[in-house]
């Protein structure tokens, strides 16, 4: 009889052991097709190239691949992170970012902008008087500030296409 009961604990040991798997969490990203009106391929593609130039402090350090035949340019960034919510908030420092890979592709009339490989960098700090090491995390959907960070990427897209419109005439207008 002891060992049935002892059997019987061990299998129900076992069973309350078990976990249910996790669910694949898909990374944040952003994409997005603009029509850019009758503006050509090298007209869009050299606008998306001035933007990276001034919206970055150096286009040279942030464009990693471009080619002008194809219209793609491929960069590396980053920009203030974006906290969301009271417990995101409280732990965020001056010192957060998002790093990001931007892709731009320029055809006639149209452009595609996308942002992927996005990371919530944290430096090291003291809070409390803990010291927490600087970390690196990758930015899913369920994160608490993914949708505060998509919809910036979404307002920087958009500005850079309007951006493109208006050089475009600044530059015929002169």
């Amino acid at each position: 009889m002891k060992k049935i009961l002892i059997a019987g604990v061990m299998g129900f040991g076992l069973v309350g052991c078990a976990t249910t798997p996790q669910q694949p969490v898909e990374p944040a990203k952003f994409e997005k097709i603009y029509t850019m009106g009758e503006l050509k391929q090298a007209q869009v593609y050299d606008g998306a190239r001035q933007w990276f130039a001034t919206a970055f402090r150096s286009a040279n350090a942030v464009i990693q691949y471009e080619d002008k035949a194809t219209g793609s340019i491929i960069g590396k960034g980053n920009m203030q992170y974006r906290c969301a919510g009271f417990a995101d908030c409280m732990t965020m420092t001056t010192g957060d970012r998002v790093d990001f890979t931007v892709r731009v592709d320029t055809k006639d009339g149209r452009m595609r902008v996308g942002y992927d490989n996005l990371t919530h960098y944290k430096p090291a700090q003291v809070i409390s008087g803990v010291r927490y090491a600087e970390t690196n995390r990758p930015i899913t959907a369920n994160y608490p500030s993914a949708k505060v960070i998509v919809d910036e990427l979404n307002k920087l897209s958009d500005e850079m296409a309007e951006k493109i419109k208006t050089q475009q005439k600044v530059n015929n207008d002169w």
